[in-house]
């Protein structure tokens, strides 16, 4: 095609004041012919037709998925019917095969872990089983909804946003070249080639183009370890019929088929936002998955001999008898591993631990030996028994301390549950104080206390957390902490020792809240809403000889917010006090305000950076934090940063207590880097404090980590 520009440029004598010259010069004409490149002639062709084509999808169908290794092993495969509803895919499941092979587990095992969080809000979803999204996710077919033809967002295989090939930006973005030209019966087909232009980050590969239509018939493409291979229909309705997914050089491979397309029935009463039902796994017979399996002589010689070893380690016989050699008692058992008893097929477990674990150095008044023992009961109908006890004995001061809990889970529907918990302990006053104070002993008393709990889901997104607790509280000032590492920190608060009778509610709505169903379990996933949550505690005196007084309330609004171009943010609000006279609170039940570590980013929604010290107080409060992640908006227009793969953050937070005249302000600007550790997306980031103007030393410029979540598919801030 040519452009063809015809430039007449006419002398003309001025004209002031009446006057006209006598003299004139006419140029002529001239043609200018600037002939624009074929590939981008056709990509914009093909981008007249993209609209069109991406409102030309379906809305159901059935769909075969499975993981492959290149070792021709299988991971998973699965049967699926899939629904488009209110633009959201629902998906069920009607058969689900883990190849994965149970652990042997005779007991000779040895397992640490380690936790600690600054969140203080309570966890509703607290020990629910995530379910089999969470283990394989891309059998949830949204997670393979991939769209590399348009603009993706916050993707883990790359550190900024990715242009799609027929994105309104893709031209000054990638360069495209026709590689090949073929004819057929009816048609004229092109091999479209693109990669990213210099300093760009995005897809390298080809389309195949059936120039009849301009219709795109195939894409392949590439990005750091990842490669896809989409084949799209060549029916009237335009989809992706045929998905490959791999990565670490084609080591981990996902596909999925699609067939009926629209001949499966409609769903009805579906409740709103159940995303997915999935049975319980049942072994299927090799005639049943021939159907939907594409055929493979090595991947279906290793299914088969891979279903007889899977139908042997899931017998109750070899259960049994795997558990017996568990059971055993050795000599060795109680020093270094601990000693247990199961029996699975009853979904019975207990476990005592061993004495190299048994003796705590950091411990309130120095050595103390803490011997921790659990059991587990499930039933058939998954409901389920938690028990748990634990022995705390300081070898200085000779003073018994421990605890009991009992927890059952009674309709895990609804996840809804009884707790109790019994004990007389050394406990801290809050977590929300620096690294220092953590351990510090002003922050630790004793309570000897009994706790009651009931956690109810009334309907889908609301919650309730219903409490009774009746304690007494002492300080530790007059214990010997001689031997204690942390005694030198600060000392033990003193206060008069009192008795607290107290009943609390907590209420968490989640509007819209999406779940899928396994089994006679419900996993929870996420909602587009913010969470709204409510908590109160009221005092009851001469309950018991209770000596408080108190009615105190907390109001919390929290979300997470993701935007097609900008990026991402994260938010918390927060608002509380107490309706009595605050001068008549004891001190523990304060709210606590956390301050800043030296060099270190903390959560930023729940812990301030530049906060100077840790206190608390028992007057009206407003804290709200925010961050936003820019995902290479910004500094993806900067073409030698570009280089670097970084990303841009900045985040804000600020602190009312009206009645003190304290008003807290800090904002800060941040360079993030995305990175794998063991296939773990990992976010790296340093950050420098703009807000207030005077810090603490070691303040201002701090480094901070954050691991993604990828069952919610979504980083915690």
């Amino acid at each position: 095609m040519k452009v063809r520009l015809l430039l007449f440029c006419l002398f003309i004598t001025g004209i002031l004041r009446a006057q006209v010259s006598d003299t004139a010069v006419l140029l002529p004409s001239v043609t200018v012919v600037y002939e624009e490149d074929e590939a981008q002639i056709l990509w914009r062709k093909l981008s007249e037709n993209w609209p069109l084509y991406q409102k030309q999808s379906f809305q159901s169908a059935k769909l075969y998925t499975r993981q492959t290794s290149d070792n021709n092993e299988v991971a998973f495969e699965q049967v699926s019917n899939i629904y488009l509803n209110d633009n959201q895919w629902f998906q069920e499941v009607e058969a689900f095969k883990d190849y994965d092979l149970p652990a042997a587990d005779f007991g000779n095992n040895i397992e640490f872990q380690a936790s600690f969080s600054f969140q203080g809000d309570y966890d509703f979803n607290q020990g629910v089983d995530q379910g089999t999204f969470s283990k394989y996710p891309y059998s949830k077919f949204e997670n393979q909804c991939i769209e590399p033809l348009n603009r993706m967002i916050d993707v883990e295989y790359a550190s900024s946003p990715i242009a799609g090939i027929m994105d309104r930006n893709a031209l000054s973005h990638y360069t495209f070249e026709i590689v090949s030209r073929w004819e057929s019966d009816s048609s004229e087909h092109v091999t479209l080639f693109f990669t990213p232009r210099k300093n760009r980050t995005g897809w390298v590969g080809q389309v195949e183009v059936d120039t009849r239509d301009y219709r795109i018939k195939q894409f392949e493409g590439a990005i750091g370890d990842m490669e896809i291979l989409q084949h799209f229909s060549t029916t009237d309705l335009f989809y992706v019929d045929h998905q490959k997914l791999g990565w670490a050089n084609g080591a981990q491979q996902v596909e999925f088929w699609l067939t009926e397309v629209n001949r499966i029935p409609s769903m009805t009463n579906k409740p709103r936002n159940l995303v997915a039902m999935i049975p319980d796994q049942e072994l299927q017979g090799t005639d049943f998955w021939a159907q939907y399996r594409p055929k493979d002589d090595k991947l279906d010689a290793w299914t088969a001999r891979q279903d007889s070893i899977i139908r042997y380690l899931n017998s109750d016989e070899y259960l049994d008898s795997a558990d017996a050699v568990y059971n055993e008692f050795h000599w060795y058992e109680p020093l270094v591993s601990g000693v247990g008893y199961r029996k699975r097929s009853e979904g019975t477990q207990f476990f005592y631990s061993p004495l190299i674990g048994q003796f705590n150095v950091f411990g309130v008044g120095g050595w103390r030996w803490i011997p921790f023992a659990y059991g587990t009961k499930r039933f058939q109908n998954d409901q389920k028994l938690n028990i748990t006890g634990r022995l705390n004995y300081g070898l200085t001061n000779a003073d018994t301390k421990g605890s009991f809990g009992a927890t059952y889970t009674y309709a895990p529907l609804r996840n809804a549950s009884w707790s109790v918990n019994v004990g007389n302990d050394y406990q801290q006053i809050t977590q929300s104080v620096d690294l220092t104070g953590l351990f510090a002993r002003s922050n630790f008393i004793e309570k000897t206390f009994t706790e009651v709990y009931h956690r109810f889901e009334w309907y889908n997104g609301f919650y309730t957390r219903l409490g009774f607790e009746y304690s007494t509280r002492e300080s530790i000032e007059n214990l010997d902490l001689g031997n204690d590492i942390f005694g030198s920190l600060t000392p033990p608060q003193p206060f008069e020792t009192y008795t607290v009778g107290q009943i609390s509610a907590e209420i968490l709505i989640r509007p819209y809240q999406r779940y899928y169903l396994k089994g006679r379990r419900k996993i929870v996933l996420s909602s587009k809403w913010p969470d709204f949550r409510i908590v109160f505690k009221q005092g009851i005196p001469n309950l018991l000889n209770s000596d408080v007084r108190y009615s105190k309330y907390e109001f919390i609004l929290e979300d997470y917010m993701p935007s097609n171009r900008f990026g991402f943010s994260h938010y918390r609000v927060a608002s509380g006090g107490f309706l009595n006279d605050p001068s008549t609170v004891r001190f523990i039940e304060y709210k606590w305000f956390r301050g800043g570590d030296y060099f270190l980013y903390t959560h930023p929604l729940y812990t301030f950076q530049n906060l100077p010290e840790t206190f608390a107080t028992p007057e009206v409060y407003f804290m709200a934090n925010a961050t936003h992640h820019f995902e290479g908006f910004l500094l993806n227009r900067i073409p030698l940063i570009r280089k670097l793969k970084l990303n841009a953050a900045m985040g804000a937070s600020i602190l009312s207590i009206p009645s003190r005249s304290l008003m807290h302000l800090e904002t800060y600007v941040g360079a993030e880097r995305k990175i794998k550790l063991w296939d773990q997306p990992v976010r790296l980031g340093m950050y420098y404090g703009l807000l207030p103007d005077y810090m603490n030393p070691g303040y201002r410029i701090k480094i901070g980590m954050d691991f993604k979540d990828t069952f919610l598919d979504r980083w915690n801030f």
